[in-house]
């Protein structure tokens, strides 16, 4: 499998996005739909590889905004394939890469890409000890709660609930993806990873 390589100009976008941000401006930190569109940065982003500007945001920025980010970029997950999350794993270079995938998909897309991790050949021994420690202690975290859905209800990332429903119904669709089992499920899985390593 090849690894992604970044684009310079994918590169220098993003850093732009998340380092020039006017704070004042955000209406929900630290990235919001309303900064993304008033300040012209959609229809750039659209038109670079999207494989390309979603590994470079999972590696080059912190979880908490690259979430909020993806969350925010609906039309970047309906471009995404079995293939190319196999892509991203076999690419990511550090914990977090991983961390910020599993908090994503599984939050907000209800898909479950853990076995794609703990099972994948071209991921380090060092990274799956370290997922599988850090998610069996945040494991919790993984489920939309009642403030999760209250901020995509009332609109306060420019995305609301129907939208991401939207993506969800396509993973869903492809039996290539897994979906989302309970927290209890999820538990007894992650405890099995953990013992594992």
């Amino acid at each position: 499998m090849k690894k992604i390589d970044v684009a310079l100009y994918v590169k220098e976008l993003s850093d732009s996005l998340s380092n020039n941000k006017k704070i004042e401006e955000l209406k929900y930190y630290p990235i919001d739909r309303f900064y993304i569109e008033k300040h012209n940065y959609l229809q750039k982003i659209l038109s670079v590889s999207y494989l390309e500007f979603l590994f470079y945001n999972f590696e080059k920025v912190n979880s908490t905004y690259s979430v909020q980010l993806f969350v925010c970029l609906p039309e970047l997950w309906e471009k995404i394939t079995y293939s190319d999350i196999l892509n991203l794993i076999g690419s990511f270079t550090n914990s977090f890469s991983f961390y910020t995938l599993i908090e994503y998909t599984y939050k907000y897309l209800n898909i479950d890409l853990l076995d794609e991790i703990f099972y994948n050949d071209n991921v380090g021994v060092k990274f799956k000890q370290d997922c599988a420690n850090y998610f069996y202690n945040i494991g919790a975290t993984f489920y939309m709660d009642d403030h999760d859905y209250r901020m995509l209800k009332d609109d306060f990332f420019g995305i609301n609930l129907i939208q991401i429903e939207s993506l969800q119904n396509k993973f869903q669709k492809d039996n290539q993806f897994k979906a989302t089992g309970n927290k209890e499920e999820l538990k007894e899985k992650l405890l099995k990873f953990k013992n594992m390593f």
